[in-house]
């Protein structure tokens, strides 16, 4: 009989929160194994000034960083461990948060809210959830303040300002200077100072990484600050109010000239300084209650307090702001798509055609269930991600904000698509919930990053990450005649698509009813760990060109962390007894069985190659179209005489 022991223990720890000194360590994964073999574990450290998910001022002892999760999936690894599905916020913390809640639904319950009421958001504590308790704020970690949000959340035009304010917070917390933290903070917190991201630009330039650009000047030891950002969130134009505004710009490496000096660096710029011009206002497409801008900046003179981090360091500072921004960005998408599978469960339970209720039409339950498990699986990744930030120190989750915000988005905007196919023509008319949330899901689906560029950053960012585990073997696998051996290895190993061999043993930490689920997600796992060899074998270096396979690559890393995050998410509400938890292992079976399934037609899509899997074909026909600039085909009625 199986020992489930372990994640037993591992419950009754989080539960009634005994010593979690015997929780297991991860050690360097480096083969397609279970990455948790060692025992032991190094004493528990201090970290951040604040107890995440806590109201109270108190530090939070924060377990050491393991393993990243999503980008072991790359090289067939998994860590077992994390199958636990994080409790980052204690009872009693819970219930304080969970009374600080109700104001706020109650507030936003109001189909009325007006968007421009910047002083009800204020006097109900928005600003400050993530802000220190030092400086009068709430001192909410990264899942109790994503948990603070929901309510808003549902009103995605007044959440786009608000999130955005707290990603700045977030990176001041992470990177900000005591001086700076000291400047802001006070002011951050009651919304005096409004924050928000001005990042894109409307037309990039061709050679320069931004059209934006700031100058040192070594007399003064200041900065000149020169350009235009684009689709700034702001302030409505009805209520004057200062903001602080992020900016990215390209500066120059002292006495390195060229392409080879350029570098970024991030810059905080308050409203109110000389030069600072707010432009147009964008009519965008969808959430068009908020007020996204242009922003014009002429000779900002900034000093360098001014400055993020480091001078010309933005690209590594940035990586703390996309985090952040990603996960935040995610949380008014999942809102959207509850709201869009409710109105879509009420019209399908109200309405009858033809003698037959909607609902008990078999298509019809079948988006409604595709639409839950879509949902399911957003909710899980976005607090499993949170979760990992909330209990260990320095946690690497670059891979999974990315992944997150990458299959909400995809999902979203499917969720919205289907009430067009069960209501119809009637689902577009103006000021329709359908009509409304098709917009708003087309204005998040293309905010702040595209979603090709989503998917290269996942692929880029696994394949980068695994090649420095299997450089080895990738060397021998493309020098055949020099390692004999390896080649006939590999030519007789029994593993294959068809039948992986894996000997993860997920199940060991899930609930037994979740054993087939657990079996897909290593089935999916080595799937993924075989197509990454491939392409290395394959193309070597040149995989970075091979923009298909990697975003192939992208849907199927997606795909597994949604699968790993709802069997983690099923089996801790089943085991503590959550209401209608059994429903919650149905969806998450289902999930995983669909997921396994799509893994394995994308790793054999790519095994296969641009010959066998018709990429080549369409790449053939794309030259001619860009040479035609268009549709090429003469009228099918057209005689040749």
């Amino acid at each position: 009989m199986r020992s489930f022991s372990r994640p037993l223990l591992c419950l009754l720890q989080r539960r009634y929160n005994l010593p979690q000194n015997i929780r297991l360590k991860a050690t360097k994964a480096t083969t397609t194994s279970d990455i948790d073999q060692t025992s032991g574990q190094t004493p528990r450290t201090t970290h951040d000034n604040q107890k995440p998910g806590v109201m109270g001022p108190e530090e939070q002892q924060k377990l050491p960083a393991r393993e990243p999760l999503a980008k072991n999936f790359f090289v067939g690894a998994v860590d077992k461990e994390l199958l636990g599905f994080p409790e980052v916020i204690t009872r009693e913390d819970m219930t304080n948060l969970q009374s600080h809640l109700v104001p706020l639904k109650n507030y936003f319950d109001d189909e009325k809210v007006d968007p421009k009421a910047l002083d009800s958001l204020k006097q109900l504590g928005l600003y400050g959830l993530n802000v220190p308790t030092d400086y009068e704020g709430k001192g909410y970690g990264w899942s109790a303040s994503l948990m603070a949000s929901e309510p808003e959340a549902a009103h995605t035009s007044i959440s786009l300002g608000l999130q955005s304010h707290r990603v700045i917070v977030d990176l001041l917390r992470d990177v900000g200077t005591p001086a700076q933290q000291q400047r802001y903070f006070p002011l951050l917190v009651n919304g005096s100072l409004i924050a928000t991201e001005a990042i894109f630009e409307y037309t990039p330039p061709e050679d320069e990484y931004f059209s934006t650009q700031a100058k040192y000047l070594s007399d003064s030891r200041s900065w000149v600050l020169n350009g235009e950002k684009a689709y700034v969130v702001c302030a409505p134009p009805s209520t004057p109010q200062q903001q602080l505004f992020l900016v990215l710009a390209q500066t120059q490496h002292p006495n390195v000239s060229g392409s080879m000096g350029r570098a970024t660096t991030i810059f905080l710029v308050d409203s109110n300084e000389a030069g600072v011009k707010l432009g147009e206002q964008h009519q965008t497409f969808g959430c068009r209650e908020a007020t996204m801008r242009r922003v014009h900046f002429d000779n900002v003179q900034l000093t360098e307090e001014s400055i993020v981090g480091q001078a010309h360091d933005g690209n590594r500072i940035a990586e703390h702001l996309v985090r952040s921004a990603r996960l935040r960005s995610s949380l008014p998408a999942i809102a959207l798509a509850k709201r869009l599978l409710n109105e879509l469960a009420e019209y399908s339970v109200a309405t009858t055609q033809c003698g037959v209720n909607v609902k008990d039409l078999e298509i019809t339950r079948a988006h409604l269930s595709e639409s839950m498990c879509s949902i399911y699986a957003m909710e899980s990744m976005l607090y499993l991600t949170a979760g990992m930030l909330d209990e260990f120190k320095a946690q690497d989750v670059t891979l999974e904000s990315a992944i997150t915000k990458y299959y909400t988005l995809k999902q979203l905007y499917r969720i919205a698509t289907k009430s067009l196919t069960v209501i119809g023509p009637k689902s577009l008319h103006t000021g329709q919930p359908g009509e409304l949330g098709l917009q708003d899901a087309a204005q998040l689906y293309t905010q702040n990053e595209s979603i090709d560029t989503l998917s290269m950053f996942v692929a880029l960012t696994g394949l980068q990450y695994a090649g420095q585990l299997m450089n080895e073997g990738v060397r021998k696998s493309r020098n055949p005649l020099f390692h004999p051996g390896h080649i006939f290895g590999k030519f007789f190993a029994t593993a294959s698509l068809e039948n992986p061999k894996t000997a993860l043993q997920l199940s060991e930490n899930v609930h037994p009813t979740l054993d087939p689920a657990a079996q897909c997600i290593e089935h999916s796992v080595a799937r993924l760990q075989m197509a990454v060899e491939v392409m290395f074998t394959r193309h070597g270096s040149a995989v970075v060109e091979r923009q298909t396979e990697m975003r192939r690559l992208a849907d199927a890393a997606s795909t597994i962390y949604a699968m790993f995050a709802c069997v983690a998410r099923a089996s801790r509400s089943y085991c503590i007894g959550l209401s209608l938890a059994d429903h919650e292992m149905l969806t998450a079976s289902a999930v995983c069985l669909h997921g396994r399934d799509h893994v394995k037609a994308l790793c054999t899509e790519i095994y296969n190659g641009h010959h066998l899997n018709n990429d080549n074909n369409l790449l053939r026909l794309s030259s001619q179209i860009t040479k035609s600039k268009g549709y090429f085909a003469v009228h099918p009625l057209t005689f040749n005489f």
